[in-house]
C-alpha cells in the first residue's frame, strides 16, 4: 500500500499519497478557482498579512512554546545540522518573520501599502500595486528556512501561494503551517495557501503547474530550473534561482587586527548551514604580493599563511558554539579524500593544510586563481594570488550566471577598486565577512533581483489626478478595515518600546483588536506622559535608536515643551500628505508661495510647510518670519507671490504694516495657521492684501503631524480627516483623541490633544469620503477661578461681538489677598481705534473695555454664580496690535498667565 502524508489546500487538510494525485491537483489548480481566491486575498489589508506572519514568528521562536521545542528536537535529524545550528536557524526565522523585517523587504515597492490602495510614493506621486495572482513555490532542501522564506515573499505580496515542499524536508513547512494557523484565527491568510508535494516524474501535475499558475518561484538545482523552463505557458512567469557560487576576497593592506577580524567573519560564513547555502563561503582569495618568494607556504609571517592560521583558529572557536552536524558516509569519504590530498601537497611544498583538532574543519591553503568546489562541511580553500585582479583571469570569468556573493575584506581606500573588479565576473552582492550567510540589509536585492517587484504589477494612472485617488475615496467598509489593520500594526510596533510594553502589559485586550470599537479599551496618552517620557531626557517611548531622526518641540504656550522624534521617512511622508491638502486648496505649479512661518528652535512648522509645498510644484519662497514686517513686505514686493502662509498673528501684524507703510502690492491667496482668525480679522487681512481667498491649509500638531486638511468646500474651521496618517476619535464631549498610523519611531496612541470638535454630517462636494470635523476650540484651556472654570473659548466667543478687536488675547490672574484680579488683555485690529496709546486714553476705549467685561460675564458660565463676581476684580485692557508678548519660538501667545501659582 502506497504511503500517505498530509497535504494542505486552502484551509483543508487531506491525507493523500506523497506524490500529489492528478485529480486532486486538477481540483485546486484550475484558473477559475485560483482567480477567485486571488480576488478575495487582494481585499485583505497587507498590514493584516504582515501581522499574521509576525505573530507566527513569535509563536515559532517562543522559548516556552511547543514549536521551538519541536523544531529543536526534530530538525537536526532532518537537516544533519547540530542542535546549536538549528537553534541559530530559529533565531534567524524570528527575524525573517518580524514585521519590521517584512516591511523593509517590501521597501522596493516604494510604499508597501500600495498593495491595498493608491498611496504616496516620492514627490507628488502615487503608487498602486496588485498581486501577480497565483504563485507556485518550488522549494530547495539545502536550507530548512528556504521554503518558508520563499513562501513569505508570496504571502507578503498578497499572492495566492502553493508550496511544493522538498523531499529532503517534509517536516518544517508543516510546523510553520501549524503556527500560522494558530496565529490566523480570523482566516486572513491561511485560506489562500497550499502546502503539498509532487515528484518530477509526475509529469501531469508539473505540466498543470506550468500551464495554470501566474508565477513560479523556484530555488533549486540546474535540473529543476531546466525542467520548469521547458514548455512554460505564455502567461506564466518563471523566477528561477539555480545553484550559485560565493567566495571571499582579502586584499593586502589590512593590519594584523583587521586580518584576524576578517578571518573571524569568514569562519562564521563557512560554519553557517555547513556550506550548503548559495551564499556560503567555500573559497577565499587572498592577495599576497610575495607569492613568488621561496618556501611559498612555510613562511609563517606571510600574509596568506597568517590569514589561513587565523581562519583555522576562528573555525575552531565556531565549532565550540556550533558543533559540526551529521554527514553522510559518501560526504565523509569525499572530505577525507580532499584533506589527505591537501596533506600530500603540503608534504610536496605545493599547499598547506590547517586541520582543526578533531577534524571539525579544515583550511587548505594553495596557489591559484581558480575557485575549487568544496566537499562542504567546513572545508574551505584559501587561494593565494599575486593581485586581486588575478581572480578575474581564473575559471570564475566564465561562470557569471552562477555568481552569488563576495565577502570583501579590504582597506577603505581599496574597497571600490576590489568591488569593481569582481563586478566584471557578474557578482551582484557584496558584504563584509560574517554576513554572507545572514544578510545585513533586508531591503537588498536577491541575485540582482528585487523578488517582491516580480510578484506584483504596478497600476498606471496616466493623467488621472492623484488628488482623486487614495484612501480618502475608499468606501466606508473598506476604509474601516484598512484603518483597523493600520491601528493593529502601530500597536504591535509600539510594544517594541519599554513605555508601551509596560503600559499595555495588563491594560490592553489581546492583539490584534477585532474592531475599531475595541480601541476604546486602550488607555489614553496624556500630555503629562509625553512630557515625562520625551527625549532627550527619556527614550522609553522610542521603538529603536533615533538614528536619522528629527527632534521637534511641541507646545510652549504652557511653558512646558514636549520633545518628539520623527524619522526622516516619516517627515517626508507627512510632507506628501500635507502637500496634497495644499493642492486641494488650489495651490499648484502656477503659484509662487511665500512661507512666512517662524523657523528654528526645534519647531516643525517652517520645515514641514516647505516640504509640503514641494508636492504642489509651486515656486517656494522660504522667507520665514524671522525678520521685521517691513523687510518681509520688501521681499513680497520683489518676488510678488500669489500666496502667503503665516501664523494668524503674523498676518494681522503684516496687515497693519501694509496700512502703515502704504504697501501697494497684492497677494491673491492668504493662508493662516496656528490660531483661528475671526471673521473680522479675516476681512481686515483680505482687504490689506487684496486677497481673493483666505483659508487654513492644515490642522495638525507637532506631536502627531497633519491631522486635517481643507478643500474649497470647507468652512473656516472645517477639515477633512487625514485618515492615511492618523486615526481620529471624538469623545462624548467632543475631545479629539489621535493615534498616529505612520509614526513608528515615536508612536503616539490615543493622544489627548486638548482640542474639541464635532463631526460634520453629509458627503463633501469635493468627492472625498474622508470624514469632516468642525473645530470647537480647546477643551483643557481654562483658568480656575473661585467657584468654577473660566474657559478661553467663552472669552473668544464674547470678543467676536467686537469687530474692532482681533482674536489675540491673554488672561492674567493676580492674587489680591483672598480675592483675585482677572485681566483680559485684547489686541485691537490696526486702524480700528483712535487714540489707542494708553497715555491718551479715550472715552471710547474706556467704554469699549467696560463692554468687553460685560460681554465676558454674560458669556462665561462661571459668572452665573454671583459669588465669583464678589471675589474677583475683572479688568479689560485694549492694546495695540502685537503688544502681547509672544513665545519666541512659535510666535504664539501664552493665553493664560496665572500668577497665583
Amino acid at each position: 500500500m502506497e504511503a500517505t502524508q498530509r497535504h494542505y489546500f486552502f484551509g483543508e487538510f487531506l491525507e493523500l499519497p506523497q506524490d500529489l494525485p492528478e485529480a486532486t491537483a486538477a481540483r485546486f489548480f484550475n484558473e477559475a478557482f485560483l482567480a477567485e481566491r486571488s480576488r478575495a486575498f487582494a481585499a485583505v489589508s497587507v498590514d493584516d498579512v504582515l501581522g499574521v506572519l509576525h505573530r507566527t514568528g513569535r509563536l515559532l521562536v517562543d522559548p516556552e512554546g511547543p514549536y521551538r521545542r519541536r523544531i529543536l528536537e526534530s530538525m537536526p535529524a532532518v537537516t544533519g545540522y547540530s542542535p546549536a545550528l538549528v537553534e541559530k536557524g530559529v533565531e534567524v526565522l524570528g527575524t525573517l518573520l518580524s514585521r519590521t523585517f517584512l516591511q523593509e523587504r517590501l521597501a522596493c515597492l516604494g510604499n508597501y501599502r500600495a498593495l491595498d490602495c493608491f498611496v504616496p510614493w516620492g514627490r507628488g506621486r502615487l503608487s498602486r500595486a496588485v498581486p501577480l495572482g497565483a504563485v507556485c513555490h518550488v522549494a530547495a532542501g539545502n536550507i530548512f528556512l528556504g521554503s518558508v522564506d520563499s513562501l513569505v515573499l508570496g504571502m507578503s505580496t498578497k499572492n495566492v501561494n502553493v508550496l511544493k515542499i522538498s523531499r529532503q524536508d517534509p517536516l518544517f513547512p508543516f510546523l510553520f503551517l501549524e503556527a500560522l494557523l494558530e496565529a490566523d484565527p480570523r482566516g486572513l491568510v491561511a485560506p489562500y495557501l497550499a502546502v503539498t508535494s509532487w515528484s518530477r516524474r509526475n509529469t501531469a501535475v508539473v505540466s498543470l503547474v506550468k500551464r495554470v499558475f501566474d508565477g513560479i518561484l523556484l530555488f533549486g538545482g540546474e535540473d529543476a530550473v531546466r525542467e520548469y523552463k521547458k514548455d512554460l505557458a505564455p502567461k506564466t512567469q518563471l523566477l528561477a534561482f539555480g545553484p550559485k557560487i560565493s567566495f571571499g576576497v582579502v586584499t593586502e593592506g589590512l593590519d594584523d587586527e583587521a586580518l584576524r577580524e576578517a578571518a573571524t567573519g569568514f569562519a562564521l560564513d563557512v560554519t553557517l548551514w555547513e556550506q550548503r547555502a548559495c551564499t556560503s563561503c567555500q573559497n577565499v582569495f587572498v592577495e599576497d604580493a610575495g607569492a613568488e618568494a621561496p618556501d611559498l607556504f612555510g613562511n609563517e609571517s606571510s600574509y596568506a599563511v597568517r590569514f589561513s592560521r587565523y581562519l583555522a583558529d576562528a573555525l575552531a572557536e565556531e565549532a565550540k558554539a556550533f558543533p559540526p552536524g551529521r554527514a553522510e558516509l559518501d560526504e565523509l569519504v569525499e572530505i577525507r579524500k580532499e584533506r589527505e590530498l591537501a596533506a600530500w601537497k603540503s608534504f610536496q611544498g605545493k599547499a598547506r593544510l590547517f586541520e582543526v583538532a578533531g577534524g571539525d574543519a579544515a583550511v587548505i591553503l594553495q596557489e591559484g586563481a581558480d575557485v575549487v568546489p568544496s566537499p562542504l562541511n567546513r572545508t574551505v580553500y584559501v587561494n593565494r594570488v599575486r593581485r586581486i585582479e588575478d581572480v578575474t583571469e581564473g575559471n570564475l570569468r566564465v561562470m557569471g550566471y552562477y555568481m552569488s556573493t563576495v565577502g570583501l575584506a579590504a582597506p577603505e581606500e581599496r574597497l571600490q577598486s576590489a568591488l569593481e573588479a569582481m563586478l566584471g565576473l557578474g557578482v551582484l552582492r557584496f558584504c563584509r565577512p560574517g554576513t554572507m550567510g545572514l544578510g545585513a540589509d533586508p531591503s537588498a536585492s536577491h541575485d540582482g533581483v528585487f523578488i517582491p517587484l516580480q510578484l506584483v504589477r504596478f497600476v498606471n494612472r496616466e493623467d488621472i489626478s492623484p488628488d482623486s485617488l487614495g484612501q480618502d475615496f475608499l468606501l466606508r467598509a473598506s476604509r474601516d478595515q484598512e484603518l483597523l489593520a493600520r491601528i493593529n500594526a502601530i500597536l504591535e510596533i509600539a510594544t517594541a518600546s519599554p513605555f508601551y510594553r509596560e503600559r499595555y502589559a495588563s491594560r490592553v485586550p489581546s492583539l490584534p483588536l477585532a474592531s475599531l470599537e475595541d480601541l476604546k479599551n486602550v488607555p489614553f496618552l496624556e500630555k503629562a506622559d509625553l512630557a515625562a517620557h520625551c527625549p532627550p531626557f527619556d527614550t522609553a517611548m522610542l521603538t529603536r535608536e533615533p538614528r536619522g531622526a528629527y527632534f521637534f518641540a511641541s507646545g510652549g504656550t504652557s511653558g512646558k515643551p514636549r520633545y518628539v522624534a520623527w524619522s526622516a521617512e516619516e517627515f517626508d511622508l507627512a510632507g506628501h500628505i500635507t502637500g496634497r491638502g495644499f493642492r486641494m486648496l488650489g495651490i499648484g505649479p502656477e503659484d509662487t508661495v511665500a512661507n512666512l512661518l517662524r523657523a528654528g528652535a526645534l519647531w516643525t512648522g517652517f520645515l514641514a510647510f516647505d516640504r509640503a509645498l514641494e508636492e504642489t510644484g509651486c515656486r517656494i519662497l522660504s522667507m520665514t518670519y524671522n525678520q521685521s514686517d517691513e523687510e518681509t513686505l520688501e521681499m513680497l514686493a520683489t518676488f510678488r507671490p500669489t500666496a502667503i502662509m503665516a501664523m494668524s498673528s503674523a498676518l494681522v501684524s503684516l496687515a497693519e504694516a501694509v496700512e502703515r507703510t502704504g504697501w501697494s502690492g497684492s497677494v491673491p491667496k492668504v493662508f493662516f495657521t496656528g490660531e483661528p482668525l475671526p471673521e473680522s480679522a479675516r476681512e481686515y487681512v483680505a482687504r490689506a492684501f487684496r486677497a481673493e481667498c483666505i483659508a487654513s491649509p492644515l490642522y495638525g500638531a507637532v506631536e502627531i503631524g497633519p491631522m486635517g486638511y481643507q478643500c474649497s468646500h470647507c468652512g473656516p474651521t472645517e477639515f477633512h480627516v487625514t485618515d492615511e496618517w492618523c486615526y481620529t476619535e471624538l469623545l462624548e464631549d467632543g475631545e479629539i483623541v489621535a493615534t498616529t498610523l505612520e509614526r513608528r519611531l515615536h508612536p503616539l496612541i490615543r493622544y489627548r490633544l486638548g482640542d474639541r470638535a464635532e463631526w460634520v454630517a453629509g458627503a463633501c462636494a469635493c468627492g472625498s469620503r474622508s470624514p469632516r470635523f468642525r473645530l470647537l476650540g480647546r477643551i483643557d484651556d481654562y483658568v480656575r477661578v473661585h467657584f468654577g472654570k473660566l474657559y478661553l473659548e467663552e472669552v473668544a466667543q464674547a470678543l467676536r461681538a467686537f469687530p474692532e478687536l482681533s482674536s489675540d488675547f491673554q488672561i492674567v490672574v493676580d492674587p489680591l489677598g483672598e480675592r483675585a484680579r482677572v485681566t483680559f488683555t485684547v489686541e485691537s485690529l490696526p486702524g480700528r481705534l483712535s487714540g489707542t496709546p494708553r497715555t491718551q486714553e479715550s472715552r471710547d476705549t474706556v467704554e469699549l473695555e467696560r463692554r468687553i467685561c460685560d460681554a465676558i460675564v454674560a458669556k462665561a458660565k462661571v459668572y452665573a454664580d454671583p459669588r465669583n463676581l464678589k471675589l474677583e476684580e475683572l479688568v479689560a485692557r485694549v492694546v495695540p496690535p502685537q503688544s502681547i508678548p509672544r513665545v519666541q519660538r512659535t510666535g504664539k501667545i501664552r493665553r493664560i498667565v496665572d500668577r497665583r501659582v
